[in-house]
């Protein structure tokens, strides 16, 4: 019986993010791993605007995170392609908090299309789209919130 390998290193179980604010601010800088970014919320709720709040972070995650899958997929398939643009929308709502009478804000929706560039044949690129859509970590997150992302494919031909 043939083994079959893995092409990934395995990676850690865990991940984890130190965030630090300063009193009378809801800036925090944030630091993962090696590297470092800033967070914080608008003026309307309590920010100063001086970085993306954590919300649009979590936009940011779900459309990087894709691409990466979108990437990983089509290398191990073998597939030329080109540039990859991926624009994640995450819609917002109210809902209940876990205490009485309290809000907050919950996932309602969200929404990604995804734009690679490339002339490989319909058969190759529906086993793309569901290879990698079903890798996306963030994405399952999503699914298992009770949100499942709807998504739209552009398939563009590769420039000459």
């Amino acid at each position: 019986m043939a083994a079959i390998k893995l092409k990934e290193t395995p990676e850690p179980r865990t991940r984890t993010a130190r965030s630090v604010t300063a009193p009378g601010t809801v800036r925090c800088d944030i630091q993962l791993d090696n590297h470092s970014i800033v967070i914080d919320e608008p003026e309307e709720r309590g920010g100063k605007d001086a970085a993306a709040a954590p919300l649009l972070h979590f936009s940011a995650a779900l459309a990087s995170c894709q691409t990466v899958q979108v990437i990983k997929v089509a290398e191990a398939m073998r597939l030329k392609f080109g540039e990859i643009k991926i624009d994640a929308t995450v819609d917002i709502g109210g809902g209940e908090g876990r205490e009485k009478d309290s809000q907050i804000i919950r996932f309602i929706g969200a929404k990604m299309i995804i734009s690679i560039e490339t002339n490989e044949p319909e058969t190759k690129l529906e086993r793309l789209k569901q290879l990698s859509i079903d890798r996306c970590p963030i994405g399952a997150l999503l699914d298992d919130g009770g949100v499942e992302p709807e998504v739209e494919w552009h398939v563009l031909p590769m420039p000459a």
